[in-house]
C-alpha cells in the first residue's frame, strides 16, 4: 500500500458525514474516494465536500471497489456486523461505529470471521479512548501514584430528545461508551452489574430516563455508571477513579469559567458530536496510520464484543431487578 489510504465512508449522517470531513481535512494521509448512503442528497453533499468522491448505491459494491482501501461503517446499528464482516472477507480495515453489532450472538460472528482470517481488521469506534481527558485521568491512575484503583465512576449527561428512549436504547446507545471506558481504564474485566431506571411515565414502564449501574470487576474493584437520557440543558461527561490514596476525576466542561455582572458560567457543548470533536480526530488519525503500519489499534472487535455482552447483562438486570453476573469466553489468542 502506497503512503495514502483511500477510504470509502457507508452511512453519512451526523457520524459519518464528521469521520468522512476528518479524514479529507485532518488526516493528510487519507483521501475519501468512496461515499454510499440510501439519502442520495446528503450522499452528494458529503461527496462534494470530499471532493468529488465516488457515490455508490450499493454498501457491498463500496467495500469490493478497487478505489477503496479501508472502509468506515456509519450505517444504522443493525447493518453494523453484517458490514463488517463483508469488510472481513475483502480483506480491508474498518472502522465500525458502535455498537459492533445488534446482540452478542452477531458480535461473536464477526470476532469468528476476523479469527479465521488470521488477522485483525476491526477498530471500533468507542472513541473514548482516544479522549484526551479520559487518556489523562488513565495515565494518572496507571501511573500507581495513588495506589490500586478502588472505584470507577462515570456520569453522563444527555440532552433532551425528541423521542422517549428504552433502557435497551439508553444502555446500547450511550452506556456502553462507559463500560468500554470502565474495563479499558480499569484494566479489568466486569464480572457483574446490576441496573437501576427511573422510566419517563408509569404509562411507559419500559423507557429510562435516568440509568444507574453497579459494577464489579474480576479484581474485586467496584464501579458505578450514571446516564440521564433526558436533561434538558446539553451534553456533559465526566469520569474519576479513586485509588488507595486518591481521587482523580476528568472536568464534566470543556469550557473556560466565565465571571462578569456578578455571575460565574460555563458554557455546556450541546451534543458529543462537540464535547468528542477533538477525540474523532485523534481517532481516525490514529485508524489510517495503523493502517499504514499493518498493525490494528485502537478498540478491537473483542472489545466491541465485550461491551456488547456486558450491554446485554445490564439490560437483563434492570428489567428483571436484580443483579447479573458475566461469564465471558475465552479470549483469541488474534486479540492478545
Amino acid at each position: 500500500m502506497s503512503r495514502s489510504v483511500n477510504v470509502g465512508v457507508i452511512g453519512t449522517g451526523g457520524m459519518g458525514g464528521r469521520h468522512a470531513s476528518n479524514l479529507t481535512y485532518m488526516v493528510a494521509a487519507a483521501e475519501v474516494t468512496a461515499i454510499m448512503d440510501v439519502d442520495s442528497k446528503r450522499a452528494e453533499e458529503i461527496a462534494a465536500r470530499c471532493g468529488g468522491a465516488i457515490i455508490y448505491n450499493e454498501a457491498e459494491q463500496l467495500i469490493s471497489s478497487p478505489e477503496v482501501d479501508a472502509v468506515v461503517i456509519a450505517a444504522p446499528n443493525r447493518f453494523h456486523a453484517e458490514l463488517t464482516r463483508a469488510c472481513i472477507a475483502a480483506g480491508k480495515p474498518v472502522l465500525c461505529e458502535k455498537p459492533l453489532a445488534t446482540d452478542g450472538v452477531e458480535a461473536r460472528g464477526v470476532i469468528d470471521a476476523e479469527v479465521a482470517g488470521g488477522r485483525r481488521l476491526v477498530q471500533v469506534g468507542l472513541m473514548r479512548q482516544f479522549d484526551p481527558a479520559h487518556v489523562a485521568v488513565k495515565r494518572v491512575s496507571d501511573s500507581g501514584a495513588q495506589g490500586n484503583a478502588l472505584v470507577f465512576r462515570s456520569v453522563h449527561i444527555n440532552p433532551s430528545s425528541d423521542e422517549v428512549p428504552s433502557l435497551g436504547d439508553v444502555i446500547t446507545g450511550s452506556l456502553i461508551h462507559d463500560i468500554h471506558s470502565a474495563r479499558w481504564m480499569m484494566g479489568d474485566e466486569i464480572v457483574r452489574v446490576h441496573t437501576s431506571f427511573i422510566p419517563f411515565s408509569s404509562d411507559r414502564p419500559d423507557s429510562a430516563r435516568y440509568v444507574m449501574v453497579q459494577l464489579e470487576f474480576a479484581n474485586g474493584a467496584l464501579g458505578g455508571l450514571e446516564c440521564n437520557a433526558d436533561a434538558g440543558y446539553g451534553y456533559e461527561i465526566e469520569v474519576s477513579i479513586t485509588g488507595e490514596t486518591g481521587v482523580v476525576r476528568s472536568s464534566p466542561l470543556q469550557s473556560p469559567v466565565v465571571r462578569h455582572s456578578n455571575a460565574s458560567g460555563q458554557w455546556v457543548e450541546e451534543d458529543w458530536l462537540q464535547r468528542f470533536n477533538e477525540a474523532y480526530i485523534i481517532e481516525v488519525q490514529a485508524w489510517v496510520q495503523s493502517i499504514l503500519d499493518g498493525e490494528a489499534t485502537g478498540p478491537s472487535a473483542w472489545d466491541g464484543y465485550v461491551s456488547i455482552l456486558a450491554a446485554d447483562a445490564c439490560i437483563e438486570s434492570g428489567e428483571r431487578g436484580q443483579p447479573v453476573s458475566l461469564d465471558l469466553p475465552g479470549k483469541p489468542e488474534l486479540y492478545g
